[in-house]
Formats: structure tokens, C-alpha cells, sequence
């Protein structure tokens, strides 16, 4: 038996250093105090393997010190990893500090026993044929172990509200920690009382460190996953993502971590990543929303739709986002939207085009813009070429009569805002030449009128009026409105010298 349980120890000392070690590479938030615990336990599981496998008193006697010292090493990395696993982090409490406390004076009093003899002997048995070395407990052992048990029960109570507070999404991982301690504490209980040669409960303990690293760092609520997964009405091609009541991420599909470039599982990342990517979309109600992604030729477009998942009692337990890339509807809509700002007969702006125009110049009238000018043209004689022509040859005139305004001002928009009305605004180059170009746009208009060679629908007319703006007025719309007058004064004496047509 001795044999068999060095063995054990042996290998029970294997997995804590490797669960250390692995501990230490995780990402999660109690890496640390898992790594910790799971070294602690090392010492008390070596000073057992000494005790058992040795004949000899010395070594016996090195491994006691090693187990009860490492007891007390055990219980401070509990106290720490409870204090890590357990309390929020806007919650203060002096509990761990009283409990190192403890811890450290108990170490002290077993460490003077050597020099006092207070706390233990140990004392030789026949076992297996050779000599088996018991530990025989004085006051100070009884001390230990009322620290000991102290702090270990103050954990399991922790456990206890944790398990009873806790949302269902993490009752489970709190429940397995609180029953695997349970029986750890009646295990080393049972041991004391019947005086077992060989100590087992360390075999207990053994386990319970596997049990932390497994449920701190590596499990994953299933069941709200499958109460999730379930609610999904689209294929998995969109990105999907699960988090707890707390907000943090606990699933992801592989859209979803190549969407915020992460490898596969390291789901404490995407919180940051989509804050990241996306902004802070967190609400306490249901949410869809559309974000934009990049800028010009690369934009991204995004759908965010979130769904709150609750129990029977309509409490919260979790939520998931789904994430679906509508670039290619939106560069689409796009598409539309800019054939909306486009006139269809002469490919200049529209009247919605116009408009949009309109409010930026008031934008930047406020922030101190001076320099523009409204050209407003009305062509002559529409009316004449439909009605005696036809509309085919109303259209080559009014996309004549256009040709001849583009021309005129090549660097400011133009804009179709009526049947026979067109509207330029004039900023920089044809600004500052705005009286040069305006009249050789009149003249333009003039020259078409009188080449008597060429069909009625090719001899374009219309009047022009121009106005600039004056910082007296700040307003756009004062600035048009002088526009259109002078226009409509060019359109009365072009009417007085050919006549009306209209």
C-alpha cells in the first residue's frame, strides 16, 4: 500500500505542476491565484509522499513540516483564490487580510516546535515491515487545526452565497467548487478521527486542485449555450457571440473570432475587440443597430442585433449578439442613392442633390464661409419647342442648354432644381472669374439664338442672374432670391425684345 500511494503522490504532484504552469499561460482574470493554489498544494502532497515512503525518522520528521506548513500555504492560496474568484471588483473587504493574519502567526507557532515541542512528536509504527512514522499532536497541532478549519469554513460559507446569489449561468461552476471543498473538509475530518496509517484526504486535495483549475479557467456553462443556440434564426455564416449575465464573452462561432481577428476560444478578448471595432453598444433593453466600419472604397457596413436570454422567472442570464455584414446591400443602396442625386435627363445634380448642397453651404456660413456665389439660369422658349416639336426635342434642348451652363463653370456644381431651372454654386476659381464667365455664358446663349442654320431645338436661350453673397445678409437664401431676381429682370427684357414663347 505504501508503494501504491507513493505512486499516486508522485503522480498527483505531476498534474498540480502541470495545471500551475498551464494556469499561468491562461488569459482569464484569476489565472494567477489558480496558479498559486495549485502550487501551494504541491508542499502538503510531497510532505505526505515523504512521510510515507521513508523509514527513517528524519525524513518523517522534514515531511510533517512540509505537510502542516503547506496546509497553512494551502489555505492562504484558498483565501486568495476565493477573494479573486468570488468578490466583485468594486467591493472592499478586510476578511483576507485577517485571514493571512491567522495563517502566517499559526506557520510561525509550528515552526518554533522544533525549539518548544508544543505543537507535535512523531512516533514509530510497524507498517508493511518497516518503520511508519505517525504524527502525535500536542496543543499547538490542535491550534493549527482550528485555524485551518476556520479559514476553510469561511470559504465554503463564501461558496454557499455565491452558489445561492449567483445567476444560473454560473450556479453550476460555484455549486461543483462548493461540494468538491465539502468533501475535501469530510474527508480530512474522517481521517483525524479514525487515524488512518496512511493519510488519504491529500488525494482529496489532489483533486480539488484539478477541480479549480477545470472550473476557473476551462468551463463553460453549456446549458445556456444550448438555450442560445437555439434562439438563432439565421445561418451561421453571420457572426454569433454569447456572453454571461455580466457581459462577459463566453462562446463565439469562427465568424465570429475571425470578424475581431482572435484565435478560436480566446473569448475574454472579443469584449474589448468589439468595443474596439464597434463602440460601446451595451443596453439593458433589446438593440439593433448599424454601424460603419472603415471610411470610402473600404467602408464595412454591420447589422448589431442583441437578444437578452432569460429563465422562467424572468431574470436574466445571458445574451447574444449577432453580427451580419450588409456591405454589399448598402454599396447597393449606395448605388440608388447617389442615382437619386443625380438628374436622369442631363447628369447633373438633382433637386435632392440641390438641397443637400444647400444645407452644407448654411453649415459653413455659420463657421464663417464668405466666398460663394447662386448663379440661377431659366431657360427661354420650352414651351415653344413641346408644344410645336415635341418633348424628344424639348429634352435635346434642355440638355443643350445644360452643356452650355457645365461648360461655362467646369469647377462648381450644377443642379436641376425645376423643368427649365438650373442653379450653380459658385466657389473658388469660378468665383473669383464669376462676372468674366457669367457674361460669356450670356454670350454663349446669344450666339445659339441667332444661328438661324440650325434646327429651333439647337438654338438654345435662357437668362442668367448672379449674386454673391454679403456677410450683412448671412443667409443662403437672401443670396438666392437676388439670384432669381436679377434672372427673372434678364428673362422680362429677353421677352420684351423676342417676345414670349412660354
Amino acid at each position: 500500500m505504501r508503494l501504491v500511494f507513493s505512486v499516486l503522490y508522485l503522480i498527483l504532484i505531476a498534474v498540480l505542476i502541470l495545471c500551475a504552469v498551464l494556469a499561468r499561460f491562461s488569459d482569464k482574470p484569476s489565472r494567477n491565484a489558480v496558479a498559486f493554489l495549485e502550487a501551494a498544494l504541491i508542499p502538503p502532497v510531497l510532505g505526505n509522499l515523504l512521510i510515507v515512503s521513508t523509514g527513517t525518522r528524519s525524513v518523517a520528521l522534514f515531511g510533517c513540516y512540509f505537510y502542516y506548513l503547506g496546509m497553512d500555504l494551502v489555505m492562504g492560496a484558498l483565501v486568495r483564490f476565493t477573494d479573486v474568484y468570488c468578490r466583485k471588483k468594486q467591493e472592499h473587504t478586510v476578511a483576507p487580510l485577517i485571514s493571512y493574519t491567522a495563517l502566517m502567526l499559526d506557520a510561525l507557532q509550528m515552526m518554533l516546535n522544533p525549539i518548544t515541542g508544543h505543537a507535535f512528536t512523531i512516533s514509530a509504527i510497524e507498517f508493511e515491515g518497516m518503520p511508519y512514522y505517525k504524527m502525535i499532536p500536542y496543543f499547538g497541532q490542535t491550534l493549527h487545526r482550528i485555524v485551518d478549519y476556520t479559514v476553510f469554513f469561511s470559504v465554503i460559507v463564501i461558496f454557499v452565497i455565491m452558489t445561492v446569489r449567483s445567476p444560473k449561468i454560473y450556479r453550476e461552476r460555484y455549486f461543483v467548487i462548493l461540494a468538491t471543498m465539502v468533501g475535501v473538509g469530510l474527508l480530512q475530518t474522517y481521517n483525524i478521527f479514525f487515524q488512518y496509517a496512511i493519510d488519504r484526504s491529500m488525494l482529496g486535495y489532489g483533486i480539488f486542485g484539478v477541480v479549480i483549475f477545470f472550473f476557473a479557467l476551462l468551463y463553460r456553462p453549456l446549458r445556456l449555450l444550448d438555450r442560445v443556440l437555439s434562439n438563432i434564426v439565421s445561418d451561421l455564416s453571420d457572426a454569433f457571440y454569447v456572453f454571461d449575465a455580466n457581459g462577459h464573452c463566453i462562446w463565439a462561432n469562427a465568424q465570429g473570432c475571425k470578424l475581431v481577428h482572435i484565435e478560436d476560444k480566446r473569448y475574454d478578448e472579443i469584449v474589448g475587440k468589439l468595443r474596439e471595432m464597434f463602440g460601446d453598444a451595451s443596453n439593458t433593453t433589446q438593440i439593433s443597430a448599424k454601424r460603419q466600419v472603415g471610411e470610402g472604397d473600404s467602408a464595412r457596413y454591420y447589422v448589431l442585433e442583441e437578444r437578452y436570454v432569460k429563465d422562467a422567472k424572468g431574470s436574466v442570464d445571458g445574451s447574444y449578439l449577432r453580427v451580419q455584414d450588409v456591405t454589399a446591400g448598402e454599396q447597393q443602396i449606395g448605388q440608388i442613392r447617389q442615382e437619386a442625386y443625380r438628374d436622369s435627363l442631363t447628369g447633373v445634380g438633382s433637386k435632392a442633390a440641390y438641397t443637400k448642397k444647400v444645407d452644407q453651404l448654411i453649415n459653413q456660413i455659420k463657421n464663417g464661409l464668405q466666398d460663394f456665389a447662386v448663379v440661377m439660369v431659366d431657360m427661354n422658349n420650352l414651351k415653344y419647342i413641346n408644344d410645336d416639336f415635341g418633348h424628344e426635342a424639348g429634352d435635346l434642348y434642355i440638355k443643350g442648354c445644360c452643356h452650355l451652363i457645365c461648360e461655362a463653370y467646369k469647377h462648381s456644381p450644377v443642379f436641376r432644381i425645376g423643368g427649365d431651372e438650373f442653379v450653380v454654386i459658385l466657389q473658388g476659381q469660378d468665383f473669383e472669374n464669376r462676372a468674366v464667365i457669367t457674361e460669356e455664358l450670356r454670350a454663349a446663349f446669344e450666339e445659339a439664338l441667332t444661328d438661324e442654320e440650325k434646327d429651333p431645338w439647337l438654338r438654345y436661350s435662357a437668362a442668367v442672374g448672379l449674386a454673391e453673397y454679403s456677410a450683412r445678409e448671412n443667409t443662403y437664401d437672401l443670396v438666392f432670391k437676388r439670384a432669381d431676381h436679377a434672372m427673372y429682370a434678364e428673362k422680362k427684357m429677353f421677352k420684351q425684345e423676342h417676345g414670349s414663347y412660354r
